[in-house]
């Protein structure tokens, strides 16, 4: 073998290995790039963590005051949508004036048919005097209210433990006494937590409706009307009067008497 034919095999190993060498590396950082990105994804889904929205937590109040044309259309329209929209009256009061008839009703409906419903009772509306609507965040006080009672009944639960393992009266009766606590915290607190659920699901709408019964009158209406207002009230004095004859009867009689004998002594003095 010449010494030509050696240097050409010897190269041609050397090729060999540096082609072996470069695919192997290029294996390697393959499978490392893939290594990291199979790390990176689980590593990623652990730092974007999705924050789910609070749900706000809103009490919503209105009233709302108009003239309306017919009283009995108007409460048909109300008490039909009030219980389609699923909700309720909780009052129904009439009040009648001088120059109307007045009808007051306080309604409660769900949170999201609220608008809806001052919507309607607007558009039906013959003159709209007054609308005012309220709305309270308790989105706070409904969260600690919540915590409150999720930490009261973690320690509810240890006391039970604690009970189970008593080895003394003493102890079984101190751990009784503080589980009675416990249970009325937890139930004041959770009458809050229910109204604050009820006045969250539920709005309420206070309702003022009225319908004019006489036009507006001038002055010798008023006059007139002074007339016959003073007459009866005149009435009723005398009438007040007869009733508290015999009040009167007395007190005449006293001062009569009083004003005799005061005449006669006086007269018996001038005559010594």
């Amino acid at each position: 073998m010449t010494m030509k034919f050696k240097m050409t095999i010897c190269t041609a190993f050397a090729i060999l290995a540096l082609l072996s060498c470069n695919s192997n590396a290029d294996k390697r950082e393959t499978s490392t790039r893939a290594i990291v990105l199979n790390n990176d994804t689980p590593n990623q889904s652990k730092v974007e963590k999705i924050e789910t929205p609070i749900e706000r937590k809103i009490i919503k109040e209105g009233e709302i005051s108009f003239e309306t044309a017919t009283l009995s259309e108007t409460e048909s329209l109300i008490t039909k949508t009030v219980n389609e929209m699923g909700g309720y009256i909780t009052s129904d009061n009439v009040f009648s004036n001088e120059d109307r008839i007045t009808h007051r009703m306080t309604v409660r409906v769900p949170a999201d048919k609220f608008d809806q419903l001052i919507t309607k009772i607007s558009e039906s509306a013959e003159k709209l005097d007054r609308k005012t609507i309220s709305a309270l965040d308790v989105t706070e006080e409904y969260i600690d209210v919540e915590a409150r009672i999720k930490t009261k009944k973690e320690l509810e639960s240890r006391y039970k433990e604690l009970l189970v393992k008593a080895k003394s009266v003493e102890d079984l009766l101190s751990i009784e006494k503080e589980i009675g606590t416990l249970r009325t915290e937890i139930e004041s607190i959770e009458g809050r937590l229910r109204y604050l659920q009820d006045r969250v699901s539920l709005s309420s709408l206070t309702i003022e409706y009225y319908q004019m019964t006489t036009s507006s009158f001038g002055f010798f209406s008023k006059l007139g009307r002074a007339f016959v207002l003073g007459w009866n009230w005149l009435l009723a004095f005398i009438i007040g009067l007869i009733h508290l004859w015999p009040f009167i009867l007395i007190i005449g009689g006293g001062v009569f008497f009083a004003f005799r004998f005061g005449k006669a002594r006086k007269k018996t003095n001038n005559a010594s």
